[in-house]
């Protein structure tokens, strides 16, 4: 057989040959992918089904979520005598002021796309735990100051088993129009007011009103500025500054700018909106995350994503929601607390994702993780 009869022959039948080795090769892989997936056990299963059933169509891809928060406190050194009255005074606290630590975290509770399946276990017990009166978060605190020693070191643990949705609300803008002067006084007054970080300055309402002096009604310019913060704003972390004044300035940031820019954006147009902190929570990614909510009369609060392409009135199945608000008030606050030495300042702390943070006259090694324990998606 010639070289050209062997090569005609191999040709006719190679292509057959390769579709097989290809069809083979995807089938070991999905088969290898299937058994690296968790499937849900016959409860789980059902947990989904049920908690899916009810719900419409805004919502879809259940997912039952396990994890646990902690945060490690060890290599603690207290600073004493002259040292620490130097030290204090440097930080604007004080000289006499002992050492002493002060944390605060927003508990895991329920939101429209987060349901809880079980009381949260938290160890060691907060020393406090209220609601504060400006946004309904669920505050746990802890004075760990009379606990200080060398020796110290703590953990606080918080678990806690979920399930959480896809959600895509179904919006009709024209009765949202429709029905706009129904937003209540109190919702329409509070979340388009200026506030730190959200201010509203001249330069930003004159953005606003030159972008949507065509746009008909409040969810297509809610779209509009969606678009125009996607469009105009580059991606980076960590951000010179915080706060909607540098986002303008720079129009670059990392999700908070993204949020502060938006939310101050749809406050000046008129529309109720909000930030909601928390983290991506999912095997692979477990960072923080923040993004927007803006009110319709006939929706409610609605999930607006600046930073991501598909975020337009979406809010994946990935996240664990911590908290609602910016400048949240907080109890038990020293009297010396300020951002430049803290997490708070005024009897307000920026916003809030897993801990805040007050302490003076020590060093220590503080460590935040976030842990999925199990993870499981309906798919059917």
């Amino acid at each position: 057989m010639s070289r050209n009869q062997y090569s005609i022959r191999v040709n006719t039948i190679s292509p057959r040959y390769n579709l097989w080795i290809v069809f083979l090769f995807i089938s070991l892989l999905i088969s290898a992918c299937s058994h690296r997936i968790p499937q849900p056990t016959p409860a789980e299963r059902k947990l989904l089904e049920d908690a899916i059933r009810d719900l419409g169509p805004d919502f879809s891809k259940p997912r039952l979520v396990s994890g646990e928060l902690t945060l490690t406190i060890d290599k603690l050194s207290l600073v004493s005598g002259d040292s620490l009255a130097l030290n204090n005074s440097r930080c604007g606290i004080p000289p006499g002021e002992p050492p002493s630590i002060h944390i605060w975290s927003a508990d895991i509770v329920e939101y429209q796309t987060q349901k809880l399946l079980e009381k949260n276990l938290i160890s060691p017990e907060p020393d406090t735990i209220y609601i504060e009166n400006e946004y309904g978060n669920r505050i746990l605190y802890w004075d760990i100051s009379k606990r200080l020693s060398p020796e110290l070191s703590l953990s606080i643990s918080r678990r806690f088993r979920y399930i959480t949705f896809d959600y895509r609300p179904i919006v009709d803008a024209e009765g949202e129009r429709r029905n706009w002067t129904d937003i209540p006084d109190d919702i329409l007054t509070k979340y388009t007011r200026p506030e730190p970080f959200l201010e509203q300055d001249d330069a930003l309402i004159d953005t606003v009103f030159s972008l949507l002096e065509n746009v008909p009604d409040p969810v297509n310019q809610a779209k509009a500025i969606y678009d125009w913060v996607q469009k105009s704003m580059t991606y980076n972390y960590p951000p010179d500054q915080r706060g909607v004044r540098n986002a303008l300035e720079t129009l670059a940031g990392d999700c908070g700018q993204y949020t502060a820019l938006f939310t101050s954006m749809a406050r000046i147009a008129g529309i109720p909106a909000r930030q909601q902190s928390g983290v991506n929570f999912y095997p692979g990614n477990t960072g923080y995350h923040v993004w927007s909510e803006i009110y319709l009369p006939l929706k409610g609060w609605v999930p607006v994503d600046a930073t991501r392409e598909d975020g337009f009135l979406h809010l994946d199945n990935g996240r664990l929601i911590s908290s609602i608000g910016l400048n949240i008030p907080l109890r038990d606050i020293p009297g010396w607390a300020t951002f430049a030495n803290s997490e708070l300042e005024a009897g307000r702390t920026d916003f809030m994702q897993m801990y805040t943070l007050a302490k003076s006259g020590l060093s220590a090694d503080f460590k935040a993780e976030r842990i999925v324990l199990r993870s499981i998606e309906l798919r059917k």
